[in-house]
């Protein structure tokens, strides 16, 4: 079978955690271009991956004609991007947040339905193993009903204030968007769709425009409660996901090993889980070479990218007032 040609618009951090997953799988697929509007970082990474490096995204898409795309870039090009790919039926692999605003989001699911392309929104933690076993644990019965789940993102962002992360016209807006995103569409892996939302966001930092730390009560339609909170200016944090039953209690420790560990009722002590495969980007890239080989509809569908902007709708409109 002939390696998927890859291609990647973007060639910042998050663009080189792509490049590093897709040269892991060599075996599947070919990095034929890399495009930034700062060519000298596009060439430095194409010179990393023996690639070629462009300006200009759509020159890029027509001369080196990649099956497949990653979209690296900050949330107000997702669009654009997209439709360009959309119209060539490239495959799309699209990074967080999805895009500034719901309305952007469906005209980018719009555009793909279109298109012979697959359409995949980057939520990695859905590839996580630890996340993944959680799913199997919750469908297995053994923690009981899912009352509650916990969720804390926190850390000190340095470049708060000299990135585009905190420019609202180009991010959509602040930690709620940039890193709850990733935990709304966990708890939705794990609990099922949100039925109910409530937030507050906060501003500590004084040189930035939008919050930098934010807190959002979810319910999913089960009745499961979801406690999700994430901070830019808080150095003493924790990445972690509790996920409380009715019969039993799930952890995943970011900061320590990782993994997964449970205990139910009666138990004495914890059981821990293996934690043995690769990282959740390089899986993340294994499945949508997968599916853009197959046909099969990714795990990740456009329609989970506009349901997780509902909710980050939503959560602004209750910090709002």
């Amino acid at each position: 079978m002939a390696k998927i040609r890859v291609a990647v618009v973007g060639a910042g951090g998050i663009g080189g955690t792509h490049l590093k997953a897709y040269t892991a799988l060599s075996d599947q697929c070919e990095i034929v271009g890399i495009a930034d509007v700062h060519l000298p970082a596009a060439q430095e990474r194409a010179d990393q991956v023996q690639s070629r490096a462009f300006q200009d995204y759509t020159e890029m898409l027509d001369s080196v004609q990649p099956d497949a795309l990653s979209i690296c870039t900050p949330p107000n090009l997702h669009p654009a991007v997209v439709l360009a790919a959309a119209q060539r039926n490239i495959s799309v692999l699209c990074e967080k947040p999805p895009a500034r605003t719901l309305a952007e989001a469906q005209t980018m699911v719009d555009a793909m339905d279109q298109s012979r392309g697959i359409f995949q929104f980057a939520f990695c933690h859905r590839f996580h193993q630890p996340v993944v076993q959680a799913q199997t644990l919750i469908a297995s019965g053994r923690l009981g009903k899912v009352v509650q789940i916990y969720n804390r993102f926190g850390f000190r962002f340095g470049r708060a204030g000299a990135s585009w992360f905190t420019e609202k016209e180009i991010a959509g807006g602040g930690i709620l968007i940039d890193t709850l995103v990733h935990s709304i569409d966990i708890f939705r892996a794990l609990a099922g769709e949100v039925a109910h939302v409530a937030a507050h966001i906060s501003t500590t930092l004084p040189t930035i425009e939008v919050e930098d730390s934010a807190s959002i009560l979810v319910t999913s339609t089960s009745g499961a409660i979801g406690a999700l909170t994430c901070s830019w200016v808080t150095p003493v944090s924790e990445a972690e996901i509790r996920i409380y039953g009715s019969e039993g209690e799930a952890v995943i420790d970011y900061a320590q090993s990782g993994g997964l560990r449970y205990r139910l009722a009666g138990d004495n002590d914890w059981t821990q889980m293996p934690f043995d495969q690769p990282d959740r980007f390089q899986l993340q890239a294994a499945h949508f070479l997968h599916c853009v080989a197959t046909g099969e509809t990714p795990a990740v569908t456009g329609q989970d990218g506009l349901a997780v902007m509902r909710v980050i709708d939503a959560a602004y409109q209750s910090a709002r007032y």
